[in-house]
């Protein structure tokens, strides 16, 4: 069975959103968006430069959204309309940073109040996954 691919949003590129992705990467799963990948214009564009029909077309290819919660009060209109983009598609809904109550009314919406949560949850799955499972035909 396919590992889900994961669309990343953020108001910009930061170490935050960089980690995301490289343990989503290291833990199997794909990145649907590439907003961020450019190596220059990512940290050189202003944050709103990035969201448009083409990223739009992008997450609707994908399983899942991840939302790196910005600090700046102008990204949250892109950010809602991304997130619930999303949710009108059925797309399952990662929150990162401060909770916003109105999202833990949708069973499809998980929370974590950093990034770094979210990031030792994807790493204890894999480590649960990794485990062996005891045979217990073994053990009779």
């Amino acid at each position: 069975m396919p590992r889900a691919t994961f669309y990343l949003e953020a108001p910009g590129v930061t170490q935050d959103l960089l980690n995301i992705k490289w343990t989503l990467r290291a833990t199997g799963y794909a990145i649907g968006s590439t907003w961020h990948d450019s190596e220059t214009s990512a940290w050189l564009l202003p944050f709103q430069d990035h969201w448009g029909a083409r990223c739009a077309e992008q997450l609707l290819v994908c399983d899942a959204l991840v939302v790196l919660n910005g600090k700046e009060e102008e990204t949250a209109r892109e950010l809602a309309i991304m997130t619930g983009f999303a949710l009108a598609r059925g797309l399952r809904v990662i929150w990162l940073g401060s909770p916003i109550q109105i999202l833990s009314t949708f069973r499809a919406v998980e929370q974590f109040p950093t990034a770094e949560d979210f990031r030792k949850h994807l790493l204890h799955q894999m480590d649960t996954l990794a485990r062996p499972i005891p045979d217990k035909r073994l053990a009779t």
